[in-house]
């Protein structure tokens, strides 16, 4: 009854894109990143002002190596939300899949000055940092990261940097 009760309120009150954008989710959870490709895709069509949405398409997106719709995504979503670091790691992270190392530098940078306490963000612009040969700024990052908590960060920093 209370199941009956639940469903009922949801196709009722809530907003039928927030109903593809459930469902989408769970088929993340589930790894059917197709599926929920195309749940976030029919909830931007009734809601295309949401970023929310377009994070949760990218992620889904970028799970299955789509990295440029990823990327396309994410930059719809700046747009409609630039305060969130989020969506500039994951735009850097995608970046660095297609070899992109000053797009996701960029980005990282974005990431750092919105929430400057989160270690992967330090080690990701390491690596791409560490790639275009800055190594003295990639071993702040790595030492950043590792101060943060990060524990990949140690054998760049051990092999790399001077201390």
């Amino acid at each position: 009854m209370i199941r009956l009760f639940a469903s009922l309120f949801a196709l009722f009150f809530l907003p039928s894109c927030m109903l593809q954008y459930a469902a989408g989710l769970t088929q993340i959870q589930q790894e059917k990143y197709k599926e929920a490709t195309y749940n976030f895709s029919v909830a931007l069509t009734k809601d295309p002002k949401n970023p929310e949405i377009y994070f949760a398409r990218a992620f889904s997106r970028g799970s299955m190596e789509e990295y440029s719709g990823a990327i396309s995504d994410l930059t719809k979503a700046i747009r409609l939300d630039s305060t969130n670091a989020d969506y500039f790691f994951y735009r850097g992270y995608f970046k660095s899949k297609l070899g992109n190392d000053k797009g996701a530098i960029k980005d990282f940078s974005k990431s750092i000055i919105r929430y400057p306490y989160y270690a992967e963000t330090y080690y990701n612009r390491g690596i791409n940092l560490m790639h275009l040969g800055l190594i003295d700024d990639a071993c702040l990052d790595f030492k950043t990261a590792i101060e943060l908590g990060d524990t990949l960060s140690l054998k760049y920093q051990a092999s790399l940097c001077k201390e």
